[in-house]
């Protein structure tokens, strides 16, 4: 066959392959987990009060600001911030009209139509990301308390992901900047971004006549060919392949020991002693909880490090005049997603233990006598 022929046949059989490709619809969110495992997001009155992406939590908090919380006296209107990872969002075996944690804390506090807790919780969310969140909320609403979900796995973690290059506008960054554990933190996200940016992925080259040609005939391409619009989609699909890949090969499953990143963890730990440090300058009450893990399976982390780890933690917690809460064993085996339907879930349960992790906090929430004069 003459190379005529071959080339655009093989041009055809690409592009058809890419076409099927990229049929596959996955959620970043989700990535990996059970398909009864199921993200929830909560309003009251029709207002929402939890934000699972990023892309969510400015329009929550714009919620918030436009239908403000009211009550009778004694209650007075109070938001708590509770920041998570995807614990807080996702219910295994999800069942209609089944609620998260934030949803039975705010039902359960005495004054529920004006005491507004603020679930933000992003995927393996890392605790420099925690730090720039609450900053971020801040800015916006009038925090009441924080409730700080402590994860050691997503201690693992590292940096800002790319989506807060959209998220923060210049006087968040600014007030990020102002401590030294924020400059540093906004200054490794901002070399990550360089030329990178979501919004105009020509933004390294911005200004120039390669970045007016080249944006040009970007949105040209991508106004008349879907495949080529589509191509952040892609990038997801093929990461998640890899993904699977690797693991496959190398023989790592979710019950592999995950040893800590010292560098990574110190960089973390240094943003939960700035956390705690603004909100005690800020007479900010805090609750830092250790987040439940199941205990019917070993888990997959270095006994040692994991116990050091929650001591070290407590004293951070007390120095600062905070809450600790080690809830780490307080959801029952039945709670979890059996062993015997697949990979191993450490991190998601059922409905009923949300509400288990919600009463576990309500004590401690009240005793701050947030929402009542």
């Amino acid at each position: 066959m003459s190379a005529r022929i071959t080339l655009p046949a093989g041009l055809l059989i690409a592009a058809a392959a890419l076409v099927a490709y990229d049929r596959q619809k996955i959620d970043p969110e989700a990535f990996a987990l059970d398909p009864a495992t199921v993200l929830t997001a909560e309003a009251w009155n029709n207002v929402p009060f939890t934000a699972p992406y990023i892309p969510s939590i400015a329009p929550m908090l714009e919620a918030q600001r436009e239908h403000p919380p009211k009550g009778e006296p004694p209650c007075r209107p109070s938001f708590i911030l509770w920041l998570g990872n995807s614990q807080l969002h996702f219910i295994n075996r999800f069942q209609k009209g089944e609620h998260v944690a934030p949803y039975w804390l705010r039902r359960s506090l005495p004054c529920p139509e004006s005491t507004v807790p603020l679930g933000v919780s992003l995927a393996a969310a890392n605790l420099q990301e925690h730090y720039v969140l609450a900053q971020y909320v801040q800015r916006r609403l009038p925090l009441s308390a924080i409730v700080l979900a402590l994860s050691f796995n997503d201690l693992r973690e590292d940096g800002l992901r790319d989506g807060f290059s959209e998220l923060l506008d210049e006087q968040d960054r600014e007030q990020v900047g102002q401590t030294g554990v924020g400059a540093a933190i906004l200054a490794r996200a901002q070399a990550a971004w360089q030329g990178r940016d979501r919004a105009d992925e020509n933004s390294g080259i911005e200004g120039s006549l390669q970045w007016r040609l080249e944006t040009r005939l970007d949105s040209a391409l991508a106004a008349h060919w879907p495949l080529w619009a589509d191509r952040p989609h892609l990038r997801l699909v093929l990461s998640g392949d890899l993904f699977r890949i690797r693991n496959a090969v190398l023989g790592i499953k979710a019950t592999t020991l995950r040893r800590m990143i010292p560098q990574r963890y110190e960089r973390n730990m240094q943003a939960l002693d700035a956390i705690l440090a603004q909100a005690r300058a800020r007479s900010i009450p805090l609750i830092a909880y250790v987040i439940p893990i199941r205990p019917d399976i070993a888990m997959p982390y270095d006994p040692a490090e994991y116990a050091s780890w929650k001591q070290q933690a407590a004293r951070m917690v007390a120095a600062a005049n905070a809450t600790f809460l080690d809830l780490d064993s307080l959801v029952p085996s039945e709670d979890w997603d059996p062993p015997s339907s697949g990979d191993v879930d450490f991190n998601h349960f059922d409905a009923k233990a949300h509400e288990l992790l919600a009463a576990a906090l309500l004590p401690h929430v009240q005793a701050l006598s947030v929402g009542v004069r």
